[in-house]
């Protein structure tokens, strides 16, 4: 009966509180020793291409031409909950997160939940360590987009959410983090050797962030008896100039990394290794009325076959209002407006162009 009671009250909580959402974490509840809170967003996004691409709710990189098209969806919406919990012998605060959101990429408009997020961890003053499923620490940053579920992947954005065994050490302005991963980003199990080691060492100087990361597995070929590594170096930056502009991105370079969402990936029949050169950078504008942001992205991967997708190219340009709310400096909801240009350069000649405009309105909390 107790339970049941805790649940009715949380419950409530939890309604009242999206009836009178900020933009801000909403605490559900307080106790001596437990905190909940919920955050997220309901995103209603229109897209329109002008030519085919890989996908109109997880845009990626342009294909074959063919007709346009338009899509209207809401599955990009997310939801989590934050947990804070008692402190553990040796001085170990303790703290867990769930996040899920409704993208379902075999539908256009039937939505789903997916796991996104479920994690704890122990942490002191220095060190923390993570048990579950977070994003990679090799590199671990992601654009400002409104294609929330293509996020500029497989067009130079590197670095997905895995389950994962880590450890971070932070005692000033730097900091080092390794983990242990399994390399499934998917439904199915990736057909691998070995778990993917990950580290990270990052620098904070004068409100900036500065990060080199790598990783290394092994990648299980299907006929060949020799397997294949999977192994990458990316360096990170986050440099906010001004009072609300910020300039952000990633370079980096490896091969087989298609565990990390790029398109280079080992040949499962014949073991050829594929390398791959990818990256991204854009400004970003945070201000009181509005945000905007400008910025581009690629990714080169060696010896395809003729034919098949070599290079691809993207330009992106976007501009957020922030709709007035009463209460002083509390903006959750954002209309927005996102235009692209992808190009995707065929081995032996030849090219596919995709014009795309992301419509979307968002009420954060």
């Amino acid at each position: 009966m107790k339970q049941l009671h805790l649940l009715t009250i949380t419950l409530a909580a939890l309604f009242l509180g999206l009836a009178s959402t900020t933009h801000a974490e909403i605490t559900l509840l307080k106790a001596e020793n437990h905190q909940l809170s919920i955050y997220g967003f309901i995103k209603l996004d229109a897209t329109y291409q002008d030519e085919d691409m890989n996908s109109k709710v997880a845009p990626r990189f342009a294909v074959s031409d063919g007709d346009d098209g338009t899509n209207l969806t809401a599955m990009h919406s997310r939801f989590g909950i934050k947990w804070a919990g008692p402190e553990m012998n040796f001085g170990y605060k303790t703290a867990g997160v769930l996040e899920f959101d409704l993208f379902d990429n075999a539908s256009s408009n039937q939505m789903k939940f997916r796991t996104r997020l479920v994690a704890f961890t122990l942490s002191d003053d220095v060190s923390t360590w993570l048990f579950g499923q977070h994003w990679d620490v090799f590199s671990p940053l992601n654009p400002t987009t409104l294609m929330t579920n293509g996020n500029l992947w497989q067009t130079g954005n590197l670095g997905f959410r895995r389950a994962q065994a880590r450890y971070t050490y932070k005692p000033s302005a730097w900091e080092f983090t390794a983990s242990i991963n399994d390399p499934s980003t998917s439904g199915e199990t990736t057909n691998t050797d070995s778990p993917l080691v990950e580290g990270r060492i990052g620098l904070e100087h004068s409100s900036a962030k500065y990060g080199i990361s790598g990783s290394w597995g092994r990648d299980k070929t299907t006929l060949p008896s020799d397997d294949t590594d999977i192994w990458g170096v990316s360096a990170d930056w986050l440099v906010p100039f001004g009072s609300d502009f910020t300039f952000k991105g990633e370079l980096a370079t490896g091969e087989n990394l298609g565990v990390f969402l790029s398109r280079a990936t080992v040949n499962q029949v014949t073991g050829e290794e594929q390398a791959v050169v990818s990256g991204w950078a854009e400004i970003v504008f945070s201000g009181a009325d509005y945000n905007w942001w400008v910025g581009g992205a690629f990714e080169a991967p060696d010896d395809v076959q003729f034919g098949e997708e070599e290079d691809s190219w993207m330009s992106f340009a976007a501009f957020q209002y922030k709709l007035k709310s009463v209460a002083p400096d509390m903006n959750p909801i954002l209309f927005g407006a996102e235009a692209a240009i992808f190009q995707t350069d065929l081995e032996g000649g030849g090219d596919n162009d995709a014009r795309q405009l992301i419509l979307s309105a968002q009420y954060t909390f």
